[in-house]
């Protein structure tokens, strides 16, 4: 018998665990983690703004069928401008911020 090495596999997305909140709970996770950004090192960085792009992405789908086409169009292109400051090297807290700062004000407005 033979037997066959693992095959490269993508990561699964990060899951945030706060799937089972009302969304109003699941953005009022997201606030206080935004100050850990400040003081994590790049690599807390980056699993930090990994945990918020899974939140915020859950809080957006939930949200998704109240959204106005112009709203849900700038919610997901914040998202992908957040999920690539999250893969860069040496990722700005300060943007990565900004934008969150954007989506969570513009889901509480539902």
């Amino acid at each position: 018998m033979m037997i066959q090495a693992a095959t490269h596999r993508k990561a699964p997305p990060p899951i945030s665990g706060v799937a089972f909140l009302p969304p109003h709970l699941q953005l009022d996770v997201i606030t206080p983690m935004l100050g850990d950004l400040e003081t994590a090192t790049s690599g807390g960085r980056r699993y930090v703004m990994g945990k918020l792009l899974a939140q915020l992405g859950e809080a957006a789908s939930v949200a998704e069928p109240g959204l106005t086409d112009p709203r849900r169009r700038t919610i997901r292109s914040t998202l992908a401008l957040l999920a690539r400051e999250a893969e860069r090297l040496l990722p700005d807290a300060e943007a990565f911020a900004r934008g969150t700062r954007l989506i969570t004000s513009a889901l509480t407005h539902v």
